[in-house]
């Protein structure tokens, strides 16, 4: 029978020859030395935040197809006291009554805003263009042109009388031409198809209007003034078929009695038949 074998083992501390057996051209340094990382440092992109890495909606500068660059004003209120060009005060078709600020003889035919911002920046002046506002008494020509006369780049000019006589020099040397009515780029309203006839204005008789309008002009994009708008609008609500039950719009009654009435039409409304025996029957009582 065999009996278990114990060993007793030493709990003591290693003798200080144990370490000494480390080769002694170890440098303990050697834990604590950094040593030179080859992963490369992340590249941080370029954060949106920046202002000048985000991206804009339209740009603040815009170049016409003539080439005149445009910036785009954010404060209007520091041109609150320049002076308002308008094309009605060009106009030789127009009055003084009517808005016409300058002579006969210095005035042109369909002057145009555009043209207007062409003969300031000329003569150097800070120009404000609002293409969409129009002179109480000429709607359908649309554009204001604003400057900075009083202290402004050109000393030269006196006042207001000097300004409208240099701007008219230069719309007599420049005539409007279509390709001036179409230089304007208004958002919202698409630019004038090259491919057709420039659109004229349907003139109403007795208004005054220029036969050359800018394209976004409120007379070519809503088709005008009509001469007979009653008329007009009775063919309108009866439809293509003319007077008629049968021929008006569905749902709608039959008008062509009252416009009959009213003269429309050319004819006159027809009295019942009995109105008329009781007419006759009248007449031979007389008698």
């Amino acid at each position: 029978m065999s009996h278990a074998r114990i060993e007793e083992v030493s709990d003591s501390d290693p003798s200080e020859g144990d370490i000494s057996d480390v080769s002694d051209d170890f440098d303990e340094r050697e834990i604590l030395r950094a040593r030179p990382s080859t992963v490369p440092k992340p590249q941080v992109a370029p954060s949106l935040i920046n202002p000048s890495n985000i991206p804009s909606a339209s740009p603040r500068t815009q170049t016409a197809p003539d080439g005149t660059q445009f910036v785009q004003a954010d404060d209007q209120s520091k041109y609150a006291s320049f002076e308002c060009l308008y094309p009605v005060y060009f106009d030789v078709s127009r009055s003084r009554r009517e808005g016409r600020m300058v002579g006969k003889e210095l005035a042109v035919e369909n002057p145009l805003a555009r043209e207007i911002v062409n003969a300031c920046g000329r003569l150097g002046l800070e120009t404000l263009f609002e293409p969409t506002k129009i002179h109480p008494k000429d709607w359908s020509n649309p554009g204001r042109v604003k400057i900075k006369l009083k202290g402004g780049r050109n000393t030269s000019i006196k006042n207001k009388h000097h300004l409208y006589t240099l701007v008219s020099a230069h719309l007599k040397a420049n005539p409007s031409t279509q390709a001036t009515a179409s230089l304007v780029r208004v958002p919202g309203i698409p630019p004038p198809d090259t491919s057709k006839t420039y659109p004229e204005p349907a003139v109403p008789k007795g208004w005054k209007m220029n036969t050359l309008l800018p394209h976004y002009s409120p007379a070519l994009t809503g088709g005008g003034v009509s001469d007979n708008f009653f008329k007009d609008m009775m063919a309108e609500m009866q439809g293509a078929g003319g007077a008629g039950g049968a021929g008006g719009m569905p749902g709608m009654p039959d008008l062509s009695a009252m416009q009959a009435m009213m003269g429309g039409g050319g004819g006159s409304a027809t009295p019942p038949q009995g109105a008329i025996e009781g007419k006759k029957k009248d007449k031979k009582k007389k008698k």
